[in-house]
């Protein structure tokens, strides 16, 4: 069953612009989608980049932070790590993370925020991310290659279509 509470505004997490966004209709409900996506552990099964991502839970068992253990972007090397705290958590709706401590990305002033709604038969998952970057372009050009690969990986999971993908500064792109 899909509850419906309000959706916090991404403003009161961060002044940052959006930069990134993909949209998916996934042929799936919204629990089903919500056991992959609302559990940052499995995060790896449908996206590439990742070798690991370990979530810290508080007393009650509730998410409260997770971190990101990224492949090496070059061979041999060190993958970069992103460390983020939930700062919005509602299951089968959505989640959203701020950046807890340094990037190794160079973002700042960072959020993830991740939605879930019913949408005809199965589930529109809405993924934005607001930041500031020294270096936006690569930024904005290596997340979206993530999101790209995030977005295949559901559609060929469960079903769908990619609805949307937005780079700051580019028309939508959409597949």
């Amino acid at each position: 069953m899909h509850t419906t509470t309000s959706i916090p505004n991404p403003t009161s997490f961060t002044s940052a612009p959006l930069r990134n966004r993909m949209r998916v209709e996934l042929n799936a409900p919204v629990p089903e989608v919500w056991a992959l996506v609302g559990n940052l552990e499995r995060l790896p099964e449908y996206s590439a980049g990742l070798d690991r991502v370990d979530v810290k839970k508080n007393a009650s068992g509730q998410p409260e932070e997770y971190t990101c253990y990224f492949k090496p972007m070059a061979e041999g090397g060190p993958g970069p790590v992103a460390r983020e705290r939930f700062r919005w958590r509602e299951p089968n709706q959505g989640w959203a993370s701020v950046e807890s401590g340094p990037s190794d990305f160079g973002t700042k002033n960072s959020l993830h925020m991740v939605t879930l709604s019913p949408s005809g038969e199965g589930t529109l998952v809405d993924w934005k991310v607001h930041y500031d970057a020294a270096d936006l372009e690569m930024n904005r050009s290596e997340l979206d290659k993530s999101f790209a690969d995030i977005s295949n990986r559901l559609v060929a999971r469960f079903g769908g279509r990619v609805v949307e993908r937005y780079v700051e500064g580019t028309p939508a792109k959409t597949k």
